[in-house]
């Protein structure tokens, strides 16, 4: 199959559609769209400056990176971002118009405008078009209170509608979204948790103080100031906790270590490479989430779960909703309601005390429900075979 994806995120840049692409090449010819990588430094690398559309070409793939507005640092830059890539995208996917594409997929990450180029692509050469959503909109808009003008959130809410009824096919990270989206469209959904590839080495808790990590974003999503309210509140004595991520939050987050003197519980790191990052989750006790109250929020199954899950090490969650429910459910380690500082503290120490037995047993459960709803190959199997089906019934 000739394959257009279509994602305003990217390799080099550390998103689950890079993952997905390197598999899908391997029996496909694969087309990509996407901007010059900035996310999430707001630096574009030197190479990519040196042609406007700047193209690339490797076995199997064929990449076009429209000129691109750096995200920046304010609301007004990233509103502008998203609006250059709408633009941009809308001319630029037409280079691709010579190259028999047989679907277009859309990795739907925030905006979901994103898929507006494709999809009027889609509608001039009647080629069907699969859409991955990541987020729902404007639900998280709202939650995160980016947007407080109801007409605006009215406008965007019309909007991603469309979107919706324009796709042919849609796929979603968890069973909330697809009973969301399901009373605005009549059509074919399926839940497609995020992909992972199998990191599972199991290890026995570390004999000096017992390490608990977090990985990824750290923005306004995030109940950052429940987490190290929380983290100041425990009582044990033998842990520490390792915090490898970046976002609109970090500043603030860094000063409360300093001012509360948690400098010796908390130890925060840049981003790494995952191969950098595997090491260290490897070497950790146990992993932790912590979210914010709100509706989006707690339709919303984190790719961040997914991640855990492949390590097989015991998850804490603080989240309502999909995140909370993955983890009881499947007794992957210890959850709670978000913002509760007493039930973390709690669901903290008991994952701290857990015995060997119990993360042996966490271990295994981890390993069989990755097997069956995320491990990489089989993800890919299921989506070429949906793809097929898409096109037979074209």
């Amino acid at each position: 199959m000739n394959i257009l994806i279509l994602s305003q995120r990217f390799w080099p840049e550390n998103f689950r559609i890079n993952l997905v692409v390197e598999k899908l090449k391997k029996n496909n010819k694969i087309f990509v769209l996407t901007e010059k990588p900035n996310y999430p430094n707001n630096n574009i690398p030197k190479k990519f400056k040196s042609q406007f559309f700047y193209k690339e070409k490797n076995k199997n793939i064929e990449i076009i990176r429209i000129p691109t507005v750096r995200r920046g640092a304010s609301n007004f830059t990233l509103i502008f971002n998203y609006f250059n890539f709408i633009l941009m995208s809308t001319i630029g996917i037409f280079f691709f118009k010579k190259k028999k594409i047989d679907i277009i997929f859309v990795y739907a990450t925030s905006p979901i405008f994103q898929a507006i180029a494709g999809i009027i692509f889609s509608k001039i050469y009647k080629i069907p078009l699969v859409l991955w959503v990541q987020d729902l909109w404007p639900d998280v808009l709202k939650d995160l209170k980016v947007i407080k003008s109801k007409f605006l959130l009215y406008l965007i809410s019309k909007t991603v509608n469309q979107i919706y009824k324009y796709s042919d096919f849609i796929l979603v990270q968890s069973n909330s979204y697809k009973k969301i989206i399901s009373k605005i469209v009549k059509k074919k959904i399926r839940v497609f948790h995020n992909p992972e590839v199998s990191n599972f080495k199991y290890k026995k808790k570390n004999r000096g103080n017992l390490i608990i990590t977090y990985t990824g974003n750290l923005g306004k999503a995030q109940s950052i100031d429940c987490f190290l309210k929380s983290i100041s509140k425990l009582s044990d004595k033998k842990f520490i906790v390792k915090v490898y991520g970046d976002g609109s939050e970090k500043n603030n987050m860094i000063k409360y270590i300093k001012k509360k003197k948690l400098n010796q519980k908390i130890f925060y790191s840049k981003p790494l490479s995952f191969n950098k990052l595997k090491k260290k989750i490897n070497n950790s006790d146990a992993l932790i989430l912590f979210l914010k109250k709100g509706k989006a929020l707690s339709n919303t199954l984190p790719a961040k779960i997914q991640t855990y899950l492949s390590f097989g090490k015991p998850i804490i969650v603080s989240s309502d909703g999909e995140a909370k429910k993955f983890v009881k459910k499947y007794g992957l380690g210890y959850s709670c309601p978000a913002e509760n500082i007493d039930r973390f503290v709690s669901i903290i120490s008991k994952t701290l005390n857990l015995p060997e037995r119990k993360r042996k047993i966490i271990f295994l459960k981890s390993k069989k429900i990755f097997e069956d709803k995320v491990e990489i190959n089989s993800w890919i199997k299921n989506l070429e075979q949906l793809f097929a089906q898409i096109l037979i019934a074209k």
